[in-house]
């Protein structure tokens, strides 16, 4: 059995300040900040980019911020960490690792009952016990209560990682989403069963 291990060679702490910092990677604003309606044009079928793994935004680099209102998207996802029956539109985002690393990614920052969880590949691929959250009670001061952190999850390279931004229940609003790089490598100890 192969198991693979975040060693924390370079850590970086998720709170309310790394807001305050000058993010490397910063996507162009999706939404009108009067209305919360999205500014971008539809892409297939009436939809809009975000909505779905196929018409995901891409996340260039790391590190990586992010705010958007989820209210115009579609439901299309839900997994179950640990409520089930979620009917809260969604955005999508995708991340291709150019080596093996561990990412955190928060929605502390949050206006709404948050959820969050990734793919690896493929739709409902959730291949950490890890990869899906839907209340951390981690975040330092959030804006609300109830929102989401996953932390240190393990990319690998050759994959693609799709990060869902949810919500409980219907919930649905404004979220701030930021993805840390919080270890620079991975270890894989393999280990024997008998």
């Amino acid at each position: 059995m192969k198991t693979v291990t975040c060693v924390a060679i370079v850590v970086a702490v998720l709170a309310t300040t790394a807001l305050a910092q000058t993010p490397t990677a910063v996507m162009p604003a999706k939404h009108s900040e009067a209305t919360g309606e999205p500014t971008g044009e539809p892409t297939y079928e009436g939809r809009i980019e975000g909505d779905t793994i196929e018409e995901c935004w891409t996340i260039p680099s790391l590190p990586f911020f992010d705010t958007g209102n989820t209210c115009a998207y579609a439901n299309d996802y839900d997994e179950v960490c640990p409520y089930a029956g979620s009917t809260a539109p969604d955005v999508v985002y995708a991340y291709e690792p150019p080596y093996d690393m561990c990412v955190s990614i928060s929605l502390c920052d949050s206006y709404y009952d948050t959820k969050v969880y990734i793919y690896q590949d493929v739709v409902g691929n959730v291949p950490w016990p890890d990869g899906c959250n839907d209340d951390n009670w981690h975040c330092v001061d959030p804006p609300v209560n109830y929102t989401s952190w996953l932390e240190e999850v393990v990319m690998l390279a050759g994959h693609t990682y799709y990060i869902v931004v949810d919500g409980y229940g219907g919930d649905c609003g404004d979220y701030v989403t930021t993805s840390s790089l919080t270890a620079t490598a991975v270890t894989a100890a393999t280990t024997s069963s008998r």
